[in-house]
């Protein structure tokens, strides 16, 4: 996301993009034993209490993947955030089976960069595989209950969904844009990752026209 807020920051947005617990660390264990969505959802709120500790009145918030369904629950339960949107979003997934096999592999490749052996590699390997299916049994019960409030939301809903997107489905941000009201649908030719690859520019131009029209 700092490629992102860079572009707001540019624009004369104050931007404040807290890192998730267990986030941007060398031991992937980390988001396993460190996160959970309890942990992530008041870290929102601690967001949001620093920006108006700053002498901030208006909020507007953005999340990539798993950040999106924190920014659409704090777009449902804070009433200071007035509008906001998703890229990548996992809400309404059928299975998260495509999220576990890129975590695998994004775990095992980071043990390989720290040259750990194939034994070493192994223990952590396990390690990881006895505790995923908690952590996203538990990010699949927070995304249910931020799913059931999207037709309550009323508020102008940015939704970024690349068309290749290789860990969601991208047919469900159809469903999602159906439900909510003042919801903006945008494709792009690309992946998961809309915020850096090679979409970027243009989902940028999108929002800075979003925020502009609303």
């Amino acid at each position: 996301m700092r490629l992102m807020g860079r572009m707001f920051e540019r624009n004369d947005y104050s931007v404040y993009a807290p890192m998730f617990a267990g986030h941007g660390t060398s031991e992937p264990l980390d988001i396993l034993e460190k996160g959970h969505p309890d942990i992530w959802w008041q870290q929102v709120l601690d967001a949001i209490e620093f920006l108006k500790q700053e002498g901030k009145d208006e909020f507007y918030i953005f999340g990539l993947s798993l950040g999106a369904i924190f920014a659409t629950k704090a777009l449902e339960n804070c009433p200071e955030v007035k509008l906001g949107g998703v890229f990548g979003s996992p809400l309404y997934a059928d299975t998260y089976k495509n999220v576990k096999k890129a975590f695998l592999t994004y775990a095992r490749k980071v043990y390989e960069i720290h040259d750990l052996d194939e034994v070493e590699i192994a223990q952590k390997m396990r390690v990881v595989g006895s505790k995923i299916d908690l952590m996203l049994t538990n990010i699949n019960k927070t995304a249910d209950t931020v799913s059931n409030e999207l037709p309550e939301l009323k508020k102008p809903y940015f939704i970024g969904q690349g068309t290749t997107d290789e860990l969601v489905d991208p047919d469900k941000a159809e469903l999602v844009a159906k439900d909510v009201k003042k919801s903006e649908l945008h494709w792009y030719e690309a992946g998961h990752v809309l915020t850096i690859n090679h979409a970027h520019k243009q989902l940028e131009s999108d929002l800075l026209k979003f925020l502009e029209n609303n």
